[in-house]
């Protein structure tokens, strides 16, 4: 068995192979992608939350450990580090992170307000372009303060980055765009260091944990991720989902006429069409897992999209149902690494969506819908509507 996520077929729709493997080769060795490709729901589960055998440290990986510059490269704590080294970091993230993405609530809808205005009146329009790009970047600047000036260039580099992710150790266009992006943000905190104000920036500056404080470099780090984090993935929501809505006009409907399931639908679409598909992982201690023996240092890829689409755990998985209820997905990861950003994208996604579907009642597809060629973010290229 071979596994192909680049055929047409599969950047349409990658669910029929991930049921065939899943069912047939749950722990695959894959040579086009040169790593474990983990597709069950219970492995997903277990190896987010098994820090000793499923590192999130890459530099472990064997070709990673080739790479000299990336060994000479000054070790810093981020939120991807292995514990103990990312607690303290997540310790100080997020009591600073959480309130202040609670009190974007009226932004949010405001920004989606003067979105959906703009789009009004238009007989088309492009979901992804007018739309799905604009809203998380704009919010996620307001969160740091990004100047104005350069919003439309943190849209543009985080677009390249996630053009990219494939590539998961260190694909050119996505180093310089993490390159550009951490030196204006580096040159922001060394400004704000000693500066009063609220925003995200200053305040990952001056927060502690038992006295323990984010170096200069860390919090770069720190903005730097969050700016595709919360930019990239919270896109894929909103277009990917309200494309699923609009091949299930019942469930579509459900939603606009009842305001209470805007909750359990967001967690749907996150289960139904995953933003991303695979999260990777290194062997840190060799494990034995459907009798595939698993080395240190060999690369794992945990299948986020397949996992959430196993019949083990799901009823009637192919099956949109905005009321699922229990739903157990793992979209946003679990264990020590779960998505920081994960709170804001679920704010976004459900002012979003019931805006949409309620400024635009005869919303319908205007053409076939382009999917990003990338494998591990489930991204939308455009999704063309028709408004009236």
């Amino acid at each position: 068995m071979h596994f192909d996520p680049f055929s047409d077929a599969a950047f349409e729709d990658p669910y029929p192979q991930y049921a065939r493997f899943r069912s047939e080769d749950p722990v695959h060795w894959s040579e086009k992608l040169r790593a474990w490709l983990l597709l069950r729901h219970d492995d997903v589960a277990a190896a987010f939350r098994d820090d000793a055998h499923f590192s999130a440290d890459r530099r472990r990986a064997r070709r990673a450990a080739r790479d000299v510059a990336e060994q000479d490269a000054p070790v810093i704590r981020t939120i991807a580090s292995d514990p103990p080294e990312c607690l303290p970091v997540r310790a100080i993230l997020t009591p600073t992170l959480v309130p202040r993405v609670r009190a974007m609530g009226p932004r949010i809808e405001a920004i989606t307000d003067e979105l959906l205005d703009r789009m009004a009146g238009r007989r088309e329009a492009d979901v992804v372009a007018d739309f799905a790009h604009a809203l998380p970047i704009r919010v996620i600047a307001e969160l740091l303060d990004v100047p104005e000036r350069e919003r439309a260039r943190f849209q543009a580099l985080s677009a390249t980055i996630a053009r990219g992710m494939d590539r998961f150790y260190g694909a050119d266009a996505v180093a310089r765009g993490l390159g550009e992006i951490g030196a204006f943000f580096l040159q922001l905190v060394i400004e704000r260091k000693d500066d009063d104000g609220d925003d995200l920036v200053r305040g990952l500056l001056r927060a502690e944990h038992h006295g323990d404080r984010l170096s200069d470099l860390e919090v770069t780090a720190m903005c730097t991720a969050l700016v595709f984090a919360g930019h990239e993935t919270t896109v894929s929501l909103i277009a990917g989902g309200l494309l699923a809505l609009l091949r299930n006009p019942a469930e579509s409907e459900r939603l606009r006429s009842d305001a209470t399931l805007v909750i359990p639908a967001v967690e749907e679409l996150l289960r139904y069409e995953s933003p991303p598909q695979f999260i990777s992982r290194v062997v840190g201690e060799p494990i034995e897992l459907c009798g595939k023996r698993l080395r240190s240092g060999d690369s794992v890829l945990l299948g986020i999209g397949a996992a959430n689409r196993d019949p083990a755990v799901f009823a009637d998985p192919e099956r949109l149902d905005v009321g699922r209820s229990p739903n157990p997905h793992v979209a946003f990861g679990l264990g020590t690494h779960v998505c920081p950003g994960a709170q804001l994208s679920r704010m976004e996604a459900r002012v979003a969506l019931p805006a949409i579907l309620g400024r635009f009642p005869r919303l319908r597809l205007a053409g076939k819908p382009t999917w990003r060629r990338t494998i591990i973010l489930r991204a939308l290229e455009r999704l063309p509507v028709r408004l009236d």
